[in-house]
């Protein structure tokens, strides 16, 4: 039986299939719902950006379809300024800084649920739902848990590691408990056959093209010269052994494009930003056992305290498999991981998360 609710939620709407059948879901559970569109990305930054890809000016179009087709009001915010700020910016400066970061983490933490989640209680909504594969529970305490979603294969859990127990209990995620097909058709029998086959966005949305160094230098023009970005390439013994073009354009792990010759193919193992230097290994110096987290968010607080208790699991990017962990947290406050077994390509820039079992503990950024 559908039980009305006179609860007002706000529908973050991409113009995909996941945020509209969102808001299809909870239209039809009773609730009173708007959709609202972030306009994050000026034509100054990157003009290719407003072409396929997430939250471009088609997809908010497609968003407000969709909207007065189950009618309800659609709003569009114009966040660019805060978005450059606290995520173009953010993205520049740390691959400057020899790290590679993942802006679709800061994205969800600071744009969806922090100022869009502001900025929708103004229009009268009490909640904000998005289309973020994810679960959420509460247990009698009133305490609030982040889970996987339903759909492993379809699992975003890992870019929510910085939600609080506050925001969990403003926010919605109505297909986590759905597989993508069940979405699909969803979309399909409310007669949006068009976005029922719209392809998941994945690129980055401000750099569609995949080209990160020729972004990186258009926003910082002191890069302009690309003799300017030079510095060594050296083995681990502190040979030079070749020269790079930038610390922007590699990652660790990268294996192509170095320039070098040798008999046995080469991976970065490490970027000095201090020394300009990329130094680089083979396949077997690339695997670690160890990283450590500064500013670790404990989405439940009290984990804190039993972190070292706990049986864990450990994701280092978001395509990563869970790797079997423990974890501690230091006098100083940074959570360490220990792997049971050591794996390749950690990251610095990149985010480590932990889970207990389908449970996310939290996360923050590998150092």
């Amino acid at each position: 039986m559908l039980i009305k609710s006179n609860k007002t939620v706000a529908v973050a709407m991409s113009g995909g299939v996941d945020s509209s059948v969102s808001a299809i879901i909870l239209k039809n559970r009773g609730y009173s719902v708007i959709g609202v569109s972030m306009h994050l990305i000026s034509k100054d930054i990157n003009a290719s950006a407003d072409l396929k890809t997430c939250c471009s000016t088609e997809d908010i179009i497609d968003a407000k379809r969709v909207c007065v087709k189950i009618g309800i009001p659609h709003f569009v915010i114009n966040l660019e300024n805060e978005f450059k700020t606290a995520v173009i910016d953010r993205f520049v400066s740390e691959y400057l800084g020899g790290k590679t970061p993942n802006p679709c983490i800061l994205c969800n933490c600071v744009m969806k649920f922090d100022l869009l989640l502001k900025r929708i209680k103004e229009l009268g909504a009490v909640s904000l739902a998005t289309g973020h594969y994810a679960r959420i529970t509460r247990n009698k305490e009133g305490k609030y848990f982040l889970l996987k979603s339903k759909d492993l294969s379809k699992d975003q859990s890992y870019v929510l590691y910085n939600l609080s127990q506050e925001n969990l209990g403003e926010i919605m995620f109505p297909v986590g408990n759905l597989n993508k097909p069940q979405t699909r058709k969803i979309a399909y029998d409310a007669g949006f056959g068009g976005i029922s086959g719209k392809k998941d966005s994945v690129e980055i949305c401000f750099v569609p093209d995949k080209n990160y160094s020729g972004f990186i230098k258009k926003l910082s023009g002191n890069l302009s010269d690309d003799s300017s970005n030079k510095g060594f390439i050296k083995n681990l013994k502190g040979e030079t052994i070749g020269e790079h073009n930038g610390i922007f354009n590699y990652t660790v792990g990268q294996r192509k494009k170095l320039g070098i010759s040798s008999k046995n193919p080469l991976y970065v193992v490490r970027i000095s930003a201090e020394d300009n230097e990329i130094i680089v290994g083979n396949l077997e110096d690339c695997f670690s056992e160890i990283l450590t987290v500064k500013d670790f968010n404990f989405i439940n607080p009290e984990d804190k305290n039993r972190l070292h208790e706990m049986k864990t699991t450990a994701k280092i990017r978001y395509s990563s498999p869970g790797y079997r962990c423990r974890a501690s947290v230091s006098q100083d406050g940074s959570v360490k991981i220990v792997f049971d077994d050591k794996v390749k390509f950690i990251t610095p820039g990149q985010s480590a998360v932990l889970y207990s079992g389908s449970k996310v503990i939290g996360g923050g950024i590998i150092e």
